[in-house]
C-alpha cells in the first residue's frame, strides 16, 4: 500500500471511526435532551445558528483551505494566516453583538438576541484555533482530530445534559457548545505543536485570498443552502415547526455529516498530492464514491421505511410529527452523501468555481420555491424543494466531475450497483414483514429494534452475496495497521 493511500485509509478511519463514536454520544445526548427539553427550545436555538453561521462565512475567508492545498512556504503562509484569521474573528463578534437586536426583529423573535450574543463568543475562540487545525488537516493527522472531537463532544454532551436537568433550558446547549468550541481550540494548538512567528507575506497573503476567494463565495451561497430552508421554516411556520423540521434534517443528513463529510476532510489534501495525475485522481474518486454509497443508500432507504419507528422509540410521541418530512429529506441526504466526494476533486484540479455555482443553483432553486411550497404545504413542501435541489446538484456535480476525469455512466454505475441492488433487497423485505409478518400493535421499543437489526442483516447479507471480493477489500483496510 502507498504510503499516500495509507494516509489516507489510516485517516478515513479514524475521523470516521471514531467521528460515528462521537456521532453516537450526540445522538444519544439529543434523544435525552429532546426528552428534557421541548421542540420550541430545539428551534431557538437552531434560530439563533442561522445568524452565528451567516457571520461564521467570514471567519476565514477561505485561508484555511488555501493552507492545506499550499505546496511551497508552507510556514510563512500560515504565518501569514493567523495574522489575518484572528482580526476577521474579533471583528465578526463585534458586528454579531452590536447588530443582535436587528437580527432578533427580522426574526419575529427577541428571545434569540441574548442567545446570539452568547454564541457569538465562539468566533473569538475559534479565530485563534483555524490554522493549527488547517495544518493538522494538511498533514492528514486525522487520529489526531479524531481524539479532539470525540474527547470535546463527550465534555458538550456531559455539561448539555447536566444543565438541562438543572432547569436552566436553553442556557444548556449555548453554555456547552461554547465550552466544547473552547476546549476543541486548546486541543488543536497541543496537537499540532505550531508556534506562530512574527512573519506577513503580501505575496502569499494575495494568493491565498485568490484561492480562497471563490471558497468564500461558495461558503455564502452554502450557508444559504443549509440555512435558507431553516429561516424560512422559523419566520414562517414558529420555533416549534422549525424543532421538528431541525431534528429531521439532521437525521436524514447523518449519514453526509459523519461518514460523507468526514471522507471529504481527508480526501481533499489526499486529491490535492493527485492533482497532476487525472489517471490515479479518477481511480481514487471511484473508491470513495463506491464506500459512500455503501452507507449513503441503506441509511437513506431504512430512514423512509423505518420513520416512524424511529422516531416514536428514540425521540417519544412528541416528536411524531417530523416523520413525513423525515421520508422526505431521506431522500436528499442520499445525493447529499453521494455528492460529498465530488466537491474535492473540484477543489484538487482548481476548480473551485464550480462548487460555487452549483451551490448558488441550489440556492435559486430555495428562493423560488420554499415559500410557495411553505404555505402550500408547510414543512413538508421544504422537505420537497430542498429534496429536489439535492438531486439535481448531484446530476450536475456527476457531469462535471466525468468530464474532468472522463468517464461515463456506466463505470458510475457498476460503482454504485452494489450498495443499489443491496438496497432494494432490504427495502422489499422491510416491506414485507412490516405489511404482512410483523403485528403492527407490537411494543414501538420492540417493533424497532427488531426491523432495525432485520434490515442490517438483509443487507449484509444481500452486500456480501453481490459484492464478496469487495467486502474482502474492505476488511483488509479496515484491519491494515
Amino acid at each position: 500500500m502507498t504510503s499516500l493511500k495509507k494516509q489516507t485509509v489510516n485517516g478515513i478511519k479514524w475521523l470516521v471511526g471514531l467521528s460515528f463514536i462521537s456521532r453516537i454520544i450526540s445522538l444519544g445526548t439529543t434523544i435525552v435532551l429532546a426528552r428534557i427539553l421541548n421542540p420550541a427550545t430545539f428551534g431557538l436555538f437552531s434560530l439563533a445558528f442561522i445568524a452565528i453561521d451567516t457571520l461564521g462565512l467570514f471567519k476565514s475567508m477561505g485561508f484555511d483551505s488555501a493552507l492545506i492545498r499550499r505546496k511551497d512556504d508552507v510556514e510563512k503562509a500560515a504565518n501569514t494566516a493567523f495574522f489575518i484569521i484572528p482580526v476577521l474573528g474579533v471583528s465578526i463578534y463585534l458586528i454579531l453583538a452590536i447588530s443582535a437586536p436587528v437580527i432578533g426583529k427580522f426574526l419575529n423573535n427577541q428571545e434569540v438576541v441574548g442567545v446570539v450574543r452568547a454564541l457569538g463568543v465562539i468566533f473569538i475562540i475559534s479565530c485563534f484555533g483555524n490554522v493549527p487545525r488547517a495544518l493538522l488537516e494538511k498533514s492528514m493527522q486525522f487520529k489526531n482530530i479524531s481524539k479532539i472531537e470525540i474527547s470535546t463532544g463527550i465534555i458538550y454532551s456531559i455539561t448539555a445534559i447536566i444543565l438541562a436537568i438543572s432547569g436552566v433550558g436553553i442556557w444548556s446547549l449555548v453554555f456547552a457548545y461554547v465550552l466544547k468550541t473552547f476546549c476543541q481550540n486548546i486541543m488543536f494548538w497541543v496537537f499540532s505543536k505550531w508556534h506562530p512567528r512574527l512573519e506577513f507575506d503580501r505575496k502569499i497573503a494575495f494568493e491565498m485570498f485568490h484561492f480562497g476567494k471563490f471558497l468564500f463565495l461558495g461558503g455564502v451561497v452554502w450557508f444559504l443552502k443549509m440555512n435558507l430552508d431553516n429561516l424560512l421554516v422559523g419566520k414562517l411556520l414558529g420555533v416549534a415547526a422549525l424543532g421538528l423540521y431541525a431534528i429531521a434534517f439532521n437525521l436524514a443528513n447523518f449519514a453526509r455529516d459523519y461518514f460523507g463529510g468526514k471522507v471529504q476532510r481527508v480526501i481533499f489534501p489526499a486529491y490535492s498530492k493527485l492533482q497532476g495525475n487525472l489517471d490515479d485522481l479518477k481511480r481514487a474518486s471511484f473508491k470513495v464514491f463506491k464506500h459512500v454509497s455503501l452507507i449513503a443508500l441503506p441509511f437513506g432507504v431504512g430512514l423512509i421505511f423505518l420513520a416512524e419507528e424511529l422516531l416514536s422509540f428514540v425521540y417519544g410521541q412528541k416528536w411524531i410529527g417530523a416523520i413525513s418530512v423525515l421520508k422526505i429529506l431521506a431522500v436528499a441526504g442520499v445525493f447529499n452523501s453521494l455528492s460529498s466526494g465530488l466537491g474535492g476533486v473540484f477543489l484538487a484540479c482548481g476548480k473551485p468555481k464550480i462548487v460555487f455555482w452549483i451551490t448558488a443553483m441550489q440556492v435559486t432553486i430555495f428562493l423560488i420555491f420554499i415559500v410557495p411550497m411553505a404555505k402550500l404545504f408547510g414543512i413538508n413542501g421544504v422537505g420537497i424543494v430542498v429534496g429536489a435541489s439535492s438531486f439535481i446538484a448531484f446530476i450536475v456535480s456527476l457531469s462535471f466531475q466525468m468530464k474532468i476525469l472522463n468517464f461515463g455512466l456506466k463505470q458510475v454505475y457498476l460503482n454504485l450497483k452494489p450498495a443499489l441492488i443491496s438496497s432494494l433487497i432490504m427495502a422489499l423485505s422491510l416491506i414485507l414483514i412490516k405489511n404482512f409478518i410483523m403485528p403492527y400493535n407490537l411494543l414501538i421499543s420492540l417493533r424497532f429494534l427488531i426491523l432495525f437489526s432485520f434490515a442490517i442483516a438483509v443487507y449484509v447479507y444481500s452486500l456480501h452475496r453481490i459484492e464478496r471480493n469487495f467486502i474482502i477489500e474492505m476488511k483488509k483496510l479496515v484491519l491494515s495497521q
